[in-house]
């Protein structure tokens, strides 16, 4: 009686495995010609299979655009919570949250490399190609302006704007992470975050945490 049941669940099994191989070699594809040039065909190649099977498991390429976008950009923000979790204050909270979020998009280059592609402001409400995209960036903007409005709280600067500041980090986010692949990815990560966690603090003006 189990056996029809297993085969399927096996089925199934064999079918997301077949799918994520295909996101992945989506991914690369993308990171290397941009959404515009990309063909699925060109995608078919990369992952080694038929056309007919690229479609028959995901049916168009804007969709498959939007795959890459929930399966990395659901991992970084689970990666920037992460990263927050277990922090003493919101300033530790904040520069967690940057921690996590640079190491995950320095191990996924080529999500990096899509997203830098697409020549759009990050802080800006970008015209996104998927609607994905554009869910993702609304949540990360959300998060990322609740640390800063406790972060302000903490300092004492009620004055500020949290999410301007969050805004401004996020475009100084895009200028770091392209130097950093502009200069083949040569310097150490974790170099790179701590420069970047320190153009935050003296972006508001508070002292530098012990070790920092």
């Amino acid at each position: 009686m189990a056996q029809p049941a297993v085969r399927e669940r096996l089925r199934q099994l064999r079918r997301e495995a077949c799918r994520q191989h295909l996101i992945e070699a989506a991914e690369r594809v993308f990171a290397r010609s941009g959404y515009e040039e990309t063909r699925m065909q060109d995608v078919a190649q990369e992952a080694g299979l038929a056309l007919a099977t690229v479609y028959d498991l995901v049916p168009s390429k804007e969709q498959l655009y939007a795959e890459i976008f929930r399966l990395r950009g659901r991992a970084l923000l689970e990666r920037a919570l992460q990263a927050q979790a277990g922090a003493r204050t919101a300033m530790d909270m904040l520069l967690g949250g940057i921690q996590g979020y640079v190491e995950f998009l320095c191990e996924h280059p080529d999500y990096l490399r899509i997203q830098l592609r697409e020549r759009q402001p990050w802080a800006l409400a970008p015209r996104f190609t998927s609607e994905e995209q554009r869910r993702l960036w609304q949540e990360g903007i959300n998060l990322t302006t609740s640390v800063f409005r406790a972060v302000l709280a903490e300092a004492s600067l009620p004055e500020e704007d949290p999410e301007t500041l969050a805004r401004l980090m996020i475009a100084a986010h895009q200028v770091y992470l392209a130097r950093w692949l502009e200069q083949g990815g040569q310097e150490p990560v974790a170099q790179l975050v701590q420069r970047m966690q320190r153009h935050v603090i003296r972006t508001l003006g508070v002292a530098l945490p012990e070790g920092a």
